[in-house]
């Protein structure tokens, strides 16, 4: 069979949601952060994140690595990928979803053409791992020059 990877992450939630606090922690112990509705729904909280940024994070750092190989198999040097992701968490019918994501790249490389890029962007999006498990989501692709 193929490579199986395992990764852990955990939560802890304290309290009702419109007062509470949780901690968000990685397995790796590389981030241990806390999160409260205030972070999750208020821009420019200045402590704290929140599962939709955690979301945006993972994409972005999955799309650019993706898309990273991609350029080196197609023979391009010296390049790299800047990569951000907004996130979308909308009140619907049903509840709160994650509604769309919005993915931007910009990025460089030797001998790297606009149309390939695109290309290779486009192919990244649609292949790494993490995009493929959000695929009920929305994930539109903006490429920009750097």
């Amino acid at each position: 069979m193929g490579i199986k990877i395992r990764r852990r992450a955990s939560a802890q939630w304290t309290g009702p949601v419109p007062t509470g606090i949780g901690q968000i922690s990685l397995g790796s112990g590389a981030m241990q952060a806390p999160y409260s509705l205030k972070s999750r729904t208020e821009d420019g909280t200045p402590a704290g994140t929140n599962p939709e940024e955690l979301i945006g994070a993972g994409l972005a750092g999955c799309f650019a690595m993706s898309f990273g190989d991609l350029l080196e198999g197609a023979g391009i040097t010296n390049a790299g990928v800047h990569a951000k992701a907004m996130v979308q968490l909308e009140q619907t019918e049903t509840g709160f979803s994650i509604t769309r994501i919005d993915l931007t790249v910009s990025g460089h490389g030797d001998g790297l053409d606009p149309t390939l890029f695109k290309e290779l962007a486009t192919k990244a999006k649609d292949t790494c791992p993490v995009s493929r498990a959000l695929a009920g989501t929305e994930i539109s692709l903006t490429v920009e020059s750097e």
